[in-house]
């Protein structure tokens, strides 16, 4: 899982600082985007360190020609990360996965 969890970060680096915004297409939809994003990382990350990348990425966005910081954005990151994470967490401690 590990390859998995690097080449995933990278994705996040490259998708959350690059200066060209993806457009999703639908009202609120970049904020379904950061969940998903993050709801992933939580889901493959199995340690609550990984809680800083949406913080610093969103951070980061204030330096980037392009981008701009939003804290609704920082509320889906956490949210959806915080979300990935629990369910990491109880899958492995009811014994159905790895730990």
């Amino acid at each position: 899982m590990r390859p998995l969890k690097y080449l995933y970060l990278i994705f996040l680096i490259y998708a959350n600082l690059s200066p060209k915004v993806p457009s999703v297409g639908i009202g609120g939809g970049d904020k379904i985007a950061h969940f998903l994003e993050f709801l992933f990382l939580g889901l493959i990350s199995g340690s609550k360190f990984y809680i800083v990348f949406p913080i610093i990425l969103e951070s980061l966005q204030l330096f980037i020609p392009g981008r701009s910081f939003s804290f609704m954005d920082m509320a889906a990151n956490l949210i959806g990360f915080g979300v990935g994470y629990l369910i990491w967490r109880w899958w492995n401690e009811s014994g159905n996965g790895r730990t």
